[in-house]
C-alpha cells in the first residue's frame, strides 16, 4: 500500500514540474519585417500548426520587390501559415523550453498584401500580391510572454493585378507579446 501510495504521490508532483510537449493555442501581438500586427496558432495535431495573422505595414511593388515605408502611407497584409514541428521531443529530452511552441519547423506560408489605403504620388505604389513560399524556422522564448521567431526559405511572388510572378527569397523576423 506504501508503495501505491507513493508512486501515485511521486506522477503527481513530477506532472507539477513537468513540461507539456504539445502544442498550444496562442494570441500573439507581433512585429515583424513587414510592420505590426496580431497571429493566432491553432495545433491541428501533435506535430503540426495553424498560424493566422494580419497586421498594416509595408507593401509590394512587383518592380522592387518588397517596399518598406511603415512611416508613409500604409498597406495590410493577412496570412496562413502550416507549420511542422519536428524536433520537441528532442528538445524536450534535453531540457530546453518548449513551452510556447518553441522548438524548429518547416513551413509552408501564403501571404496577401493589399495596394497602400491612401496612394500617394510621392511614393511608390504598391500592388495586391501573394506571396507563397516554403521555409525552415524556429521559435524561441525569450520570457514567459515574449516569443522570437525566425524563418528563411523561397517563395513565388506573384502580382495580383498584372498576373507577373518572380522567384522571391523569402526571410522572417518577428518578436510576438503572447496575450493568452
Amino acid at each position: 500500500m506504501k508503495k501505491t501510495i507513493y508512486l501515485i504521490l511521486s506522477l503527481m508532483v513530477g506532472n507539477l514540474f513537468a513540461q507539456d510537449i504539445t502544442l498550444q493555442k496562442q494570441f500573439k501581438l507581433e512585429y515583424n519585417l513587414l510592420g505590426i500586427g496580431a497571429s493566432y496558432e491553432l495545433p491541428i495535431s501533435e506535430k503540426l500548426l495553424l498560424d493566422f495573422g494580419a497586421g498594416v505595414g509595408g507593401g509590394v511593388d512587383s518592380n522592387e520587390a518588397y517596399v518598406w515605408d511603415f512611416n508613409t502611407s500604409l498597406a495590410a497584409y493577412v496570412k496562413v501559415e502550416l507549420k511542422r514541428f519536428y524536433n520537441l521531443d528532442k528538445r524536450y529530452k534535453k531540457g530546453k523550453n518548449v513551452a510556447n511552441n518553441a522548438g524548429n519547423y518547416v513551413g509552408l506560408q501564403t501571404k496577401y498584401f493589399t495596394t497602400r489605403f491612401s496612394p500617394n504620388k510621392d511614393y511608390d505604389p504598391l500592388q495586391n500580391a501573394i506571396l507563397t513560399e516554403i521555409h525552415w524556422g524556429f521559435q524561441r522564448n525569450l520570457s514567459e510572454k515574449w516569443l522570437f521567431n525566425f524563418h528563411i526559405g523561397a517563395g513565388v511572388l506573384r502580382n495580383l493585378d498584372t498576373n507577373y510572378g518572380l522567384l522571391s527569397p523569402a526571410i522572417g523576423l518577428k518578436f510576438s507579446y503572447r496575450l493568452f
